[in-house]
């Protein structure tokens, strides 16, 4: 329990410093009632607004749970983190034969209206970064090569590396892994 919440504390504070933190009462109404209508039993939601997309940050069945919002109310995608010692074991044999020399950074479950539930896989080797995403069957869906800055920072495009604010994530290129 105390890594689950060491956990949730950083991932808190790593969405926090690419972003501006607002107060509740800056969301617009729409946000927020898509938030309680899709997640009604959210605790000690967090907001921050990235460009124009509405963040909320919070606790649901003791999981630290982001969702994203259009500034019309409209859910763009949720992402629930989890620790690295519970990533799939099919995951990590892709990983292993695929990507030689990468390491898992970060794994999450992240839904989004048009793909569904996947699993975001976040490698990194030196100064590559890349997401690996997959089926909730652990089966390779596609991957999206990214950029590090200079702090490690992984990112979709030279442009976002450089910005204070992250941009939201695109849907990743298809590709498949390459055997070596």
């Amino acid at each position: 329990m105390k890594k689950l919440f060491a956990f949730i504390i950083a991932s808190v504070i790593a969405s926090a410093s690419f972003s501006q933190k607002i107060d509740g009462t800056q969301v617009p109404d729409a946000v927020q009632q898509t938030l309680k209508s899709k997640y009604n039993n959210a605790q000690t939601v967090v907001w921050e607004k990235v460009d124009s997309v509405y963040a909320a940050t919070f606790m649901m069945d003791e999981t630290n749970t982001r969702a994203e919002f259009s500034a019309k109310g409209n859910w763009i995608s949720t992402k629930w983190d989890f620790p690295m010692e519970y990533t799939p074991q099919a995951i990590k044999d892709t990983i292993t034969k695929h990507y030689a020399g990468y390491k898992l950074k970060e794994i999450s479950v992240d839904e989004f209206p048009t793909d569904g539930k996947v699993y975001i896989a976040r490698i990194t080797k030196k100064k590559d970064c890349m997401d690996v995403y997959f089926t909730l069957k652990c089966e390779f869906k596609k991957d999206e090569k990214m950029i590090c800055d200079k702090n490690g920072k992984c990112c979709k495009d030279p442009k976002a590396c450089a910005k204070p604010a992250d941009k939201p994530a695109d849907k990743p290129a298809d590709t498949k892994p390459q055997t070596k």
